[in-house]
């Protein structure tokens, strides 16, 4: 049930300063989500009409308490009086949470065309579990992108995507992709970013029977892929499951590296440079291991792999944006799954858990939340999730463009 947070909502942000590169001791660089509570008035969650919300975030560039509000158009405003009954306390808040490597046409990776009721189910189901931005990987046609640009904020998170995935002549799964060579790829890319939202994927390398992994691209055509999305205003994402490759698209400029099983130190020192982006998505890694099972050379290949990522998570440069992404491994919505993967393997929590919030919205040039005149967006949490990365999973409110879904 979608429960209306019809009038005004204040939320009271206590502001600690922390200078960007400033360098200060490690205890005093804890960095809290919101910690909120909420009054309202009015007798039923259908007919609430003023609540109350107290918060303390740390944010860079704040010089003391700012309160904010709701107004009827579901904005952030500045604040008006308090009052109600108290319906919650000791909470904390973020923005949204945000899933950075998402395929809404389907809930398991059966390569048939998305079906757009279905997709609208995913949507709204990444909605009830705090995701409201999603970036959408690709799929065998543009179902996503046809169902879901222009859908209202109650109905689907915040999307950006590909359209239908790129590849060459076996290297993918038969009919999935459109396939291409390296004479004809920019042309590909060239109408791939006229049917996207921001988005070009490219099919890195694939398995081929008795050869292994091997590249779809050399790091030429890979460059000019680049350039092309470029000029016309899209960022790459690049499968990458296999050894070199990951490291030729680090150098082509590939803008996000999906997987990248094989990157290495000194490619991730290249992306940092530039701002770059790694989806590890681990959790639909261990499945694929799973499945394969440890006597397969893929299965030894993907195990090596997410040894090697589990290396690397512990030290990955700042200047990376580490983003979790859900990729078929968990039902919709459920990237703090992930999140609790990625500390798992050994990416320190508070970094884990801005790869499913404020890293993504940062490196997608979003604000990182609670801006007057920005839709009225926050997730809820019992608990501080740097603290606790796991409490993701539970979230106890969700506010989406100033109306509460659960």
């Amino acid at each position: 049930m979608v429960v209306v947070v019809s009038a005004s909502v204040v939320v009271e942000v206590s502001a600690a300063v922390v200078g960007a590169g400033v360098a200060v001791p490690q205890a005093m660089m804890r960095r809290r989500t919101d910690r909120v509570a909420i009054r309202r008035t009015g007798s039923a969650y259908g007919a609430v009409t003023v609540a109350y919300m107290r918060a303390s975030l740390l944010r860079p560039g704040a010089s003391g308490p700012v309160l904010l509000g709701v107004s009827t158009e579901g904005r952030w405003i500045e604040a008006g009086s308090d009052g109600g009954e108290v319906i919650g306390e000791g909470w904390w808040a973020l923005p949204g949470l945000s899933d950075a490597h998402a395929h809404l046409a389907a809930d398991e990776l059966d390569l048939e065309p998305g079906d757009p009721d279905e997709i609208r189910r995913r949507a709204y189901a990444c909605l009830d579990r705090g995701t409201f931005l999603v970036v959408d990987k690709g799929w065998r046609d543009n179902s996503v992108l046809l169902t879901l640009v222009g859908a209202p904020p109650l109905e689907a998170p915040d999307l950006e995507g590909a359209g239908r995935m790129i590849a060459t002549d076996g290297g993918y799964y038969p009919g999935f992709a459109v396939e291409t060579d390296t004479e004809g790829l920019a042309e590909t890319v060239r109408g791939a970013v006229e049917q996207s939202r921001g988005w070009v994927k490219l099919v890195g390398d694939w398995p081929r029977r008795g050869r292994g992994a091997l590249p779809n691209f050399d790091e030429k055509s890979l460059s000019t892929a680049v350039t092309v999305a470029h000029d016309g205003g899209a960022r790459v994402a690049i499968h990458t499951m296999a050894p070199e490759v990951a490291s030729m698209a680090v150098e082509a400029g590939v803008d996000s590296i999906e997987h990248g099983l094989f990157l290495d130190p000194q490619d991730l020192e290249k992306l940092a440079a530039r701002g770059g982006a790694w989806v590890p998505t681990v959790l639909r890694m261990e499945a694929i291991a799973a499945m394969l099972g440890p006597d397969s050379s893929g299965g030894r290949l993907i195990r090596d792999g997410i040894d090697n990522v589990t290396a690397l998570l512990a030290r990955v440069p700042s200047g990376v944006s580490v983003l979790a992404g859900t990729d078929l491994a968990t039902a919709p919505g459920h990237v703090a799954r992930e999140v609790t993967a990625l500390v798992e393997l050994g990416l320190p929590s508070e970094r884990a858990v801005d790869a499913a919030s404020v890293a993504a919205r940062r490196y997608l040039g979003r604000s990182e939340g609670f801006v007057v005149g920005e839709p009225a967006d926050a997730v809820f949490f019992d608990a501080d999730p740097y603290l606790y990365p796991e409490t993701l999973e539970r979230p106890a409110a969700v506010i989406r463009s100033g109306k509460q879904l659960r």
